[in-house]
């Protein structure tokens, strides 16, 4: 019924089924690439639905999708969300028997999955993993500039109320990712999850800057 009244393409759902089949017959990634498309379904299109939400505009009768591409925008901010994820949760992650980093780049610094869950589990990181830290860093940067170009160049597109959703966002994900400490923190779920009293301050800032 919602998708039908806003118009939503379908080929989100056949995106997110996609990575979730995925998930039954896969433990992990053999490339970095290969997560990539897994993300498509599993970040990129929920983001899209949002994006689309977002966008379309009340009509007589209904409404009208959004006036841009819903993917080519939302995959960029869905990436870089995803890729802070990934770093902030890995803790977690690893304790949980699950791992989102690529079987190339742990190859790339020598690491193995055994090597992510005695780390996990110790907190002693080795040089090695601080590396493949940095790796995955610098591309959450890359996609965090394009985030912030992708999410400038929809605004003129959307209300207010929905410009600022997609600014406290992006800035809940910043305040993340600025907490990545790749010389010297040992990627702790306490380390990088903002207290709740950091989070309302920030959101406050956004608001005001808005």
């Amino acid at each position: 019924e919602t998708r039908e009244k806003f118009h939503i393409p379908f080929w989100p759902w056949e995106k997110l089924c996609r990575a979730m089949v995925y998930d039954v017959y896969h433990n992990g990634f053999k490339t970095f690439q290969a997560f990539l498309e897994y993300a498509e379904g599993a970040a990129a299109s929920p983001a899209s639905i949002f994006m689309h939400l977002c966008g379309a505009t009340k009509e007589e009768g209904g409404y009208k999708s959004p006036k841009f591409d819903i993917m080519e925008s939302a995959r960029p901010i869905a990436r870089f969300c995803y890729l802070v994820h990934i770093i902030r949760d890995f803790q977690k992650d690893q304790l949980s028997n699950l791992n989102y980093f690529a079987d190339d780049i742990l190859a790339e610094y020598g690491l193995t999955t055994a090597d992510l869950k005695e780390m996990a589990s110790t907190g002693k990181i080795t040089p090695e993993f601080r590396k493949m830290i940095e790796k995955y860093q610098a591309y959450a940067e890359e996609y965090r500039k394009e985030a912030r170009a992708s999410i400038d160049k929809v605004s003129s597109f959307l209300e207010p109320r929905y410009q600022l959703s997609l600014e406290v966002i992006y800035s809940l994900y910043c305040q993340i990712y600025e907490r990545i400490d790749v010389q010297n923190g040992v990627f702790s779920a306490e380390e990088l999850n903002p207290l709740p009293e950091e989070i309302k301050k920030r959101i406050d800032l956004t608001v005001s800057a808005f």
